[in-house]
């Protein structure tokens, strides 16, 4: 059962003078005959495409970073430095972009934060010096980490509750596919002089101007009312584990699966196809995940992702044994099944939490995606050093079989304005 949240929203001071309520919670939002919530697509459409543009520039910016610091014939151990004032930056930005987005209003943060990593991409394409990138990238990570924040409170703001769960797959979908062209558009420029600098700036610059466009048909976020993620945290530590998890296993198979394969017999070719597919389930795989997290129970949703994650880990070793097309569809089930966790933790966000306690949640989302991807490398590196190919399987494994057991164990959330029957 669904009912309605207690907390109020108001007019920011970015101009964003619209009623923010969810409509649907509010009980303004227009309803079929049979009393379901109809959906507003043009703001779902309008998030997630602006989402969906600004990880182009994501995207791309990583491998191009990397590529252009290689040919300046840095040492790798100043390179992989340099690559994480990136994440260090993400982890900054949860801390103070909610109470931020508050302050000055979510249109104008994250039209700021757009321009913002533009602006830092054009520094580093201007001076590609160390003592130039290393702020860059820090505030370029910081940037990142504040728009998706932003943009993720907003998506579950205007997300009926009854599609929920679907709008949230569509949006990881839309999400996933713009992390990909951005590699994809930087294979067809290169990464030699502006050009492809300009492609991610162009891309951040367009994710602005939407965003400037339609602002004031974008939820504000409350000025009365004030919520930190410190403050969050013990409100819904079972959904953070979950998005903790699937970070650890983003940056360990990224790190360790290309690996795994050469040692198993393919070549490296065919494993950064494999790589490919792993994120393709994302694109394609996050509706029907969604879908089923509306019909079903989230908490039996979320434990099945978790244990289909966990038993595709021991399946991995099965899987390498086969010729490449088995392996690709195995990767690309497999890939989904594990990112699906936070498919269904960010519409459970979005049912439980409203207002300033949903953007704190955003932020915390954010928090705990990196601090798992920042233990998933070392964790997986040792784990690999101990006992060999086993160590990636027990790390992945015991990761998300560990996650089924908490989901188990614990309720998702405790109790807030937002009721939804588990």
């Amino acid at each position: 059962m669904r009912v309605k949240p207690e907390h109020q929203f108001a007019p920011n001071p970015a101009g964003d003078r619209i009623d923010s309520r969810d409509p649907v919670f509010a009980g303004s939002a227009p309803v079929t005959g049979a009393g379901e919530p109809v959906v507003d697509w043009e703001k779902v459409v309008l998030v997630t495409a602006t989402v969906g543009v600004f990880a182009v520039a994501t995207g791309l910016s990583s491998p191009l970073l990397a590529l252009v610091l290689k040919k300046e014939l840095f040492s790798d151990l100043l390179i992989g430095a340099n690559a994480a004032m990136t994440p260090i930056g993400l982890l900054t930005s949860a801390l103070c972009v909610p109470r931020f987005a508050q302050r000055v209003g979510g249109s104008r943060a994250a039209v700021g934060f757009a321009l913002t990593a533009a602006a830092a991409l054009v520094l580093m394409a201007i001076f590609p010096m160390l003592w130039v990138w290393f702020p860059a990238r820090f505030v370029l990570g910081l940037a990142i980490g504040g728009f998706y924040i932003v943009n993720k409170a907003w998506l579950n703001e205007i997300a009926a509750p009854a599609y929920r769960g679907r709008i949230v797959g569509i949006y990881a979908a839309v999400l996933a596919a713009g992390f990909s062209l951005g590699p994809f558009a930087l294979a067809l420029t290169g990464s030699s002089g502006w050009l492809p600098f300009a492609v991610g700036i162009s891309a951040l610059l367009t994710a602005a101007l939407i965003t400037a466009i339609f602002a004031r048909r974008l939820p504000g976020f409350a000025v009365e009312q004030r919520a930190s993620v410190a403050s969050f945290l013990p409100r819904a530590p079972v959904l953070l584990v979950a998005v903790g998890v699937f970070g650890l296993f983003d940056q360990a198979t990224l790190a360790f699966l290309p690996a795994f394969g050469v040692r198993n017999g393919f070549s490296e070719q065919t494993m950064a196809v494999g790589l490919a597919l792993l994120n393709a389930g994302n694109v394609v795989l996050q509706v029907p995940i969604g879908w089923l997290a509306d019909r079903f129970p989230r908490r039996l949703v979320l434990a099945g992702c978790s244990v289909a994650a966990a038993g595709g880990a021991v399946l991995l070793t099965l899987a390498v044994r086969h010729e490449p097309f088995a392996l690709f569809a195995f990767l690309f089930v497999w890939g989904a099944c594990a990112c699906g966790v936070t498919t269904v933790a960010l519409a459970e966000l979005g049912d439980r939490f409203g207002g300033p306690a949903l953007l704190a949640g955003s932020a915390a989302f954010t928090l705990s995606s990196g601090v798992g991807g920042m233990l998933g490398g070392p964790l997986t590196g040792a784990a690999i050093d101990k006992a060999g190919d086993s160590g990636l399987i027990l790390v992945l494994a015991g990761a998300y079989g560990l996650l089924g057991l908490v989901v188990a164990a614990f309720p998702l959330t405790r109790r807030s304005g937002r009721s939804r029957t588990d």
